[in-house]
């Protein structure tokens, strides 16, 4: 069943990586994103080529030479000025004429440079009119190093392109496009490598720099799947979804900024670009050539093309695989199941952490220091999916284990009962009668969290060390023990036979089971690592007890509305924070001078009748005054006013450290908020 389940799971979480959904890939693509923070935090990230610039149209040049764009005058003593460079790159078009005399100064300076690559945008829709002898120009940029595998070649392709115009082609060197194609998220992590135009294959801006600038070409196989090879230098670069190549990210302050009013106007040694690859772009945020990337929300959209050809100049490529994640996914959807048949819940937790630790950390530094990427979200995703399962499992199998526990201990025939079926054999017999008595519950907090946390031999050892010495206190206080229901305790007063002053003697017991317990506790902590917390509910009145059952088994016990109260009671402890609540009915009973406080008045779950409610404390001084002052908040809480009660009960639960005062000091606010429509003072309690 478990293994079945598991390569469902495994199952989903492949094809989650592989389909990528949108809601999940934008996560996935910002946990991946973390990875560049970390790499930088530790210095780990590689560096810039030294053969790259960047000529900024920046701010300052904007303010000198005035609004972009500029005359292509200035741009042509721009160009002029970068001769010494082996590339310039212009993230630029020139789509437009200026005037003849100033175009044929900027065509004649790319031409005298004789290193001047030119940008273009491939458009979805036309939005100039066609050149011939431009659009026969650009087919001089054709990329052909490529084989075909098949006739359909998966790139994508663009039906329109927006050129500069023909004397800027005529002098350039060559011509590289300027797409970009941002993630599922807006953001831009990607570099496309080839796009189709018309029938043939086009480069963008910084692979074309790259080929011009090294001299060397790339050889490239094609098939319907998009790159199915892509070479340099006699090795393989990866691609990314057959036509990507993601971007390895360089911190921005690596940059080598040179403002363009500075080569403009001669301000930097033409020394500077010599043997160097210059690209030219706007970082002016104003002329809105930015795009949001891992690093910065407003990268400028040169840097997109400095750092491609940083990549491939240098070969830092970001190396993926998916079988290699596929597998991962596989491992950790399966490793839970290995870690589950640990019995310590503890254990089985440390297992877990490390094994997620490990992971993280495994895919954080393989990425900073060796430019692998392993991929996170997915493989966490499905890990967690497991641990979830296989605990639920656990939660439940314990649950079943609990209840078979139950049984177990209830079929126990308490002593005293033992003692009157010897001596009245004839009280066998189905039958019953109504008597007055006291009930007392008890009940464990958390128990089933607890079982997960014992191996079942300390469950049962931690139950009988806690059940013996609680039982031993209501036998000597002359109760009689029902049963255990589980961890819970039924206990009866004035039953089977009469006991005099039977709501004192359940309130002694409750009292001396919680002090009893503060001494058992600490033995529990140093041998097991938990403490036991229990709640105790007491109730007198009429019920009908005898032997309940069959003729083939059967138990002496009490029914009746008593009963259900008393366990009500006990339930309400978790309301309002206490450790022992009575019900009015026993306060009525009792002889001795015990420590109550009034608690609420409350209609407690399958009931329509209120009943007043009160804690049993211990009687010492604090808790004396502890109680007068919290009955006093409660007087203006059943009246109704809510903001002098929030008052009163709030400075309680600060003085004292009450934590019924703080239950109520919650409930005022709430009535502040949304004040009842009607109010009579009575608590409707939800709980059992």
């Amino acid at each position: 069943m478990r293994g079945f389940v598991l390569l469902i799971l495994g199952s989903l979480f492949v094809l989650a990586y592989l389909l990528k959904p949108p809601p999940l890939e934008k996560v996935a693509l910002r946990i991946e994103d973390t990875k560049f923070g970390v790499r930088n935090y530790l210095r780990a990230y590689p560096k810039l080529s030294e053969n790259v610039l960047v000529v900024a149209i920046d701010e300052k040049s904007i303010n000198e030479l005035g609004r972009w764009p500029w005359s292509r005058y200035v741009l042509a003593e721009l160009v002029e000025n970068l001769k010494e460079a082996k590339v310039v790159a212009l993230d630029i078009v020139f789509s437009e004429p200026e005037n003849p005399q100033v175009d044929k100064l900027l065509a004649d300076s790319i031409k005298r440079n004789g290193n001047v690559i030119l940008g273009f945008f491939l458009r979805l829709s036309s939005t100039q009119k066609e050149d011939p002898e431009a659009l026969a120009l650009l087919e001089e940029s054709e990329f052909l190093r490529y084989k075909l595998m098949t006739d359909r070649v998966g790139l994508l392709e663009i039906p329109y392109v927006e050129l500069n115009l023909k004397p800027f082609m005529e002098s350039a060197l060559a011509s590289g496009y300027l797409n970009a194609e941002p993630d599922v998220d807006a953001l831009y992590r990607k570099y496309t490598i080839a796009h189709l135009f018309r029938g043939g294959i086009y480069l963008p801006l910084a692979l074309q720099a790259v080929r011009f600038y090294t001299g060397e070409d790339f050889q490239m196989v094609l098939s319907s799947h998009g790159i199915e090879e892509l070479r340099f230098r006699g090795k393989k670069i990866p691609v990314y979804e057959g036509r990507f190549h993601r971007i390895n990210f360089y911190p921005l302050k690596d940059v080598k900024l040179i403002s363009a009013v500075d080569v403009v106007k001669r301000r930097v040694s033409p020394e500077i670009f010599k043997d160097k690859v210059v690209f030219v772009g706007a970082t002016e945020i104003g002329i809105y050539d930015v795009r949001p990337t891992p690093l910065n929300p407003v990268t400028p959209g040169v840097y997109l093309h400095a750092f491609t050809f940083s990549n491939f100049e240098k070969f830092h490529f970001i190396r993926k695989s998916v079988i290699s994640d596929l597998l991962i996914i596989a491992v950790l959807t399966g490793l839970p199941y290995f870690i589950s048949l640990l019995r310590s819940f503890s254990k089985r937790t440390l297992f877990y952490s490390c094994v997620l630790i490990f992971y993280i950390f495994i895919s954080y530094s393989s990425f900073a220091f060796l430019n692998l990427d392993f991929n996170l979200f997915y493989p966490l995703l499905a890990f967690t999916a497991s641990v979830i399962f296989q605990e639920g499992f656990k939660v439940l199998i314990a649950e079943k284990d609990i209840r078979e526990l139950r049984r177990a201990f209830s079929s126990y025939v308490s002593p005293q009962l033992l003692e009157i079926i010897s001596r009245n054999p004839e009280k066998l017999k189905l039958g019953g009668e109504k008597r007055k008595l006291t009930v007392l519950f008890s009940d464990i907090r958390g128990f089933t969290s607890l079982s997960e946390k014992l191996d079942p031999e300390d469950l049962v050892n931690l139950l009988n060390e806690f059940l013996t010495p609680m039982t031993e206190i209501i036998l000597n206080k002359g109760g009689m023990l029902d049963k255990y229901i589980g961890d819970a305790i039924m206990a009866l007063f004035n039953v089977p036979v009469d006991v005099e002053n039977h709501a004192d003697r359940a309130c002694a017991s409750a009292l001396e089971m919680i002090k009893t317990l503060e001494k058992l506790n600490p033995t529990f902590r140093k041998k097991y690592g938990i403490v036991v917390d229990i709640g105790i509910g007491i109730n007198t009145g009429e019920a009908v007890v005898g032997n309940m059952g069959s003729k083939q088994r059967f138990d002496y016990t009490a029914i009746g509305d008593t009963v259900n109260l008393a366990s009500r009671l006990e339930g309400l402890n978790k309301v309002y924070r206490t450790k022992i609540i009575i019900s009015e009915y026993t306060k009525k009973e009792l002889r001795e001078d015990f420590l109550l406080r009034k608690l609420d008045l409350v209609v407690v779950k399958g009931k329509t009748k209120p009943v007043i409610i009160y804690e049993l404390l211990e009687n010492t001084e604090e808790n004396r005054k502890k109680a007068k002052e919290f009955e006093s908040a409660l007087d203006q809480y059943i009246s109704g006013f809510f903001e002098n009660a929030y008052i009163l009960f709030s400075e309680l639960s600060i003085k004292y450290g009450d934590e019924p005062s703080r239950v109520f000091a919650g409930r005022c606010r709430e009535m502040i908020e949304k004040p009842p429509s009607e109010w009579n003072g009575v608590y409707i309690s939800r709980e059992k």
